[in-house]
């Protein structure tokens, strides 16, 4: 099957090309010039040079293509705003119409838990959650809604669409494993501040997984949670510490400490792009952003790991990338 990826360099886009060529499809990646391509070294992938806001670039890269995997996004912190809306937005508007001018059988856009909204608590968030962050400052969250009201567009215009929404990705990622910054936070602390909140963390091969079964079994117009373990921030820091055998102190830090500090640095972001990285921080702090991935199991056979199972991997990853 001919399958083309945007964002096919990228931490996620990258691991689905190794996948999805090791299955025997014919893969190409719709890139800009100035793409690192050191994740595909060695592939059997063809390169099509372009870039999802130019929409001519983005027709002749779909051009004989049976399914679209959309995966490019664009950044979450600073400069946010912008760049999220162009990329995320705009962007995925010209893959819907490519898709559709060249009537690929299957678009498959990669959104992200972002566009299902925060839960107001520790109660994980399913497919069908209200959206409830319309009017914040969270740009990437509300560019990537919008993206997926693009793509409800496309699927009410015929387009055979669906939609999955991954959690914290984490795994090995070149010479790098994303998500190992806060092991070396936590094992070299001798005190960590331990807010109210919490994260959903997903390995990056299980999600994998979790768009392979979407192209096959996914139905057109749903959207699937793909998330792994829903871990609060006290409980994410224990494990990582018994892992590392370390023992640091945890020290409580109030949630109604981060609102406030919050509701400073959000209109300070909004005159100097430096206060937005603090502000997501002390935004995030109190909150639990879990996420309910039962429909993913049901319909697709979705299984992702323990976040222990990850944990282990990353570790290993560190301890050996050290005696290198």
């Amino acid at each position: 099957m001919n399958i083309l990826i945007t964002g096919g360099t990228g931490f996620l886009g990258s691991r689905l090309c190794q996948r999805l060529v090791t299955e025997g499809h014919r893969i190409s990646i719709l890139r800009r010039a100035s793409s690192r391509t050191t994740a595909l070294a060695n592939l059997d992938v063809r390169h099509e040079i372009g870039d999802v806001m130019d929409s001519d670039s983005v027709r002749r890269a779909a051009k004989d293509q049976h399914v679209v995997i959309h995966a490019a996004a664009g950044v979450t912190g600073a400069g946010a705003r912008e760049r999220s809306y162009d990329v995320n937005v705009a962007g995925t508007r010209n893959v819907i119409e490519a898709c559709m001018q060249n009537r690929v059988r299957r678009l498959l856009h990669v959104s992200s838990v972002a566009a299902i909204g925060i839960p107001e608590s520790a109660v994980p968030a399913n497919e069908d959650f209200r959206f409830n962050l319309e009017g914040s400052k969270l740009y990437y969250h509300l560019s990537k809604y919008r993206a997926e009201g693009v793509v409800a567009d496309g699927t009410a215009r015929g387009l055979d669409a669906v939609i999955v929404n991954p959690g914290w990705l984490w795994g090995p990622f070149g010479s790098a494993y994303r998500g190992s910054d806060i092991l070396r936070v936590v094992r070299g602390a001798r005190a960590l501040r331990c807010s109210p909140g919490g994260v959903c963390i997903v390995h990056v091969d299980d999600v994998v997984d979790g768009i392979v079964a979407a192209l096959n079994r996914g139905a057109s117009g749903n959207r699937y949670i793909l998330g792994g373990d829903n871990l609060s921030f006290r409980d994410w820091m224990l494990k990582i510490a018994n892992a590392l055998g370390v023992r640091p102190r945890l020290v409580p830090f109030p949630g109604f400490v981060t609102e406030f500090l919050a509701a400073i640095m959000g209109p300070l972001s909004t005159v100097e792009q430096r206060f937005y990285g603090p502000y997501l921080r002390c935004y995030f702090a109190s909150r639990s952003t879990f996420y309910d991935s039962g429909k993913a199991a049901r319909d697709l056979g979705y299984k992702p790991r323990a976040f222990e199972a990850v944990l282990e991997e990353c570790v290993k990853f560190l301890r050996e990338s050290t005696t290198r």
